[in-house]
């Protein structure tokens, strides 16, 4: 070994990614005592944030592949910024620390202790938080592409974009050829999830709506109409099975535009006795007002009683129009009423 490079860490990270370099650069930092790494690569659990600033850490360096397992840095401001690509932090404690702006990809921060931390701006793609305490932490505008987030601690305090970067930018996601509202949708499932677990039902029923509608705008700009539709219709009658308001306004909405179209169809006849009278409006602006009245209170009355498929009996359509438009009305009522009890229930579940 050259006896110029001897004394230099000489670690490098490996990815093993496909779709990205296979390594990072080497670091040529000076080995720390007399191990064979520097300060930051050497595998020594609990390092000070002293020990490490000595070693003259600075905002921006490239730190990929940091070893700082149960490292204590609390309050550092030095970590902005920084590339820790892949970094080792299971178990450190960085309770008030400035992490904004770092590179954390695929960085493993399990058991981590980040209460009051700023992550704004950084980039989490990959990373792995698992038993995290994020009380208090700022993660505003934050990458969490492929990010996995399990048993996280966050409380009131803990600030999260209510937008995802990913929609604010949009930035294309640097670990997989994702499109950012991908991205984004993965980001809101995630939240959705953290707030799920530390019982913030309101906050995770703002991201699930959100993941929802990034999903459907995401259908649109590929050009999958088959799909986009079928989320166009689940957000304006039930807005992604949490609004029982948007399915009784549907609802109604339906009854109302049958009751108008039923005398326009070939109207509704009602048996009284031995008698039948036929509702029907063949020329609305040649009918009397008290007729037209009378003949949309009827059919109003009819389609209600055919969206609730009661079937009295006592009216009935006439004509092949009136008779398709009033099944088809039986079968929307069915429909919606069985959505009814379905968002009920999920809301029960939030």
């Amino acid at each position: 070994m050259d006896s110029s490079t001897a004394d230099r860490c000489g670690y490098r990270l490996e990815v093993g990614l496909d779709d990205a370099d296979d390594q990072t650069e080497t670091c040529g930092r000076p080995v720390w005592d007399d191990r064979d790494r520097c300060v930051w690569h050497a595998t020594v659990d609990g390092k000070t944030a002293e020990t490490l600033a000595e070693a003259g850490a600075q905002p921006g360096d490239v730190l990929d592949g940091a070893y700082l397992r149960e490292a204590s840095l609390v309050g550092v401001d030095w970590l902005g910024d920084t590339s820790l690509v892949g970094a080792d932090l299971r178990r450190a404690v960085v309770n008030g620390a400035d992490l904004g702006g770092a590179d954390l990809s695929l960085a493993n921060m399990s058991d981590l202790t980040a209460i009051g931390a700023d992550f704004t701006g950084a980039t989490l793609e990959g990373a792995v938080f698992t038993n995290a305490d994020l009380r208090r932490a700022t993660l505003e505008h934050v990458l969490t592409n492929e990010a996995v987030f399990s048993d996280v601690h966050v409380g009131a305090g803990t600030q999260f974009s209510d937008v995802s970067a990913y929609e604010r930018e949009p930035v294309r996601p640097t670990l997989s050829d994702d499109h950012p509202l991908e991205a984004a949708a993965w980001t809101y499932r995630q939240l959705r999830r953290i707030y799920q677990d530390n019982a913030l039902p309101g906050l995770a029923r703002e991201s699930y709506e959100r993941e929802k509608d990034a999903r459907r705008r995401l259908a649109w700009s590929q050009g999958e109409y088959l799909t986009a539709a079928k989320w166009e219709l689940s957000r304006w009658v039930m807005h992604y099975g949490s609004s029982p308001y948007r399915v009784l306004v549907a609802s109604l909405l339906a009854i109302v535009a049958c009751a108008v179209l039923f005398p326009l169809t070939g109207g509704i006849m009602e048996i009284q006795g031995e008698q039948a009278i036929t509702y029907t409006i063949e020329d609305p602006s040649s009918a009397p007002v008290w007729w037209i009245g009378r003949v949309l209170f009827k059919s109003l009355y009819f389609s209600v009683v055919t969206f609730a498929t009661l079937g009295y009996g006592d009216i009935q359509p006439i004509g092949a129009w009136a008779r398709f438009l009033a099944g088809t009305l039986s079968i929307v009522g069915s429909l919606l009423s069985a959505l009814l009890v379905f968002v009920l229930a999920r809301i029960v579940t939030w």
